[in-house]
């Protein structure tokens, strides 16, 4: 049994007691069976923060937000516990340079905040919020790592 799995399984006893149903055991407990086996194998050695659900057209989704070497390491899974995305938080260093390039293109003048590098499938791209220093507005941008430019985030 992995320190992450071990880790869960005591917290999750631990909170099992505490009566508000806010605590990310409680909601973990919840989860349809499907969405846990799948949270629990993607997990690694993440300390679970926070678990959130959206509903698309397509059923529920799940995100279950954890954190890993200090950076954010979220899960997005369907209400079948099939894994649609996973975004981890990364340096803007670390991005490919076209997609470096058409980050600093969309927001010329603008300073990058932070960076995510999100995998749905086998399809990498990366979301980035870039600040107009002058209005003090948040901007948020995603591309492809090929620099293409992405619809919504």
């Amino acid at each position: 049994m992995t320190i992450s799995r071990v880790f869960l399984a005591v917290l999750l006893s631990c909170a099992s007691g505490l009566a508000d149903g806010d605590t990310f055991a409680a909601k973990f407990d919840a989860l349809p069976q499907a969405v846990k086996d799948t949270a629990k194998a993607h997990m690694a050695d993440a300390f679970p923060v926070s678990i959130s659900a959206a509903q698309s057209a397509q059923g529920w989704n799940y995100q279950i937000n954890t954190r890993l070497n200090g950076k954010y390491h979220d899960l997005v899974i369907d209400d079948k516990g099939r894994l649609v995305a996973v975004k981890d938080e990364t340096e803007f260093a670390a991005v490919p340079e076209a997609a470096k390039a058409a980050i600093q293109k969309s927001g010329a003048g603008f300073r990058v905040m932070s960076v995510e590098k999100v995998t749905e499938g086998d399809q990498v791209s990366y979301g980035a919020v870039i600040k107009d220093e002058s209005a003090g507005t948040l901007v948020q941008v995603r591309v492809g790592a090929d620099g293409s430019v992405r619809a919504g985030k």
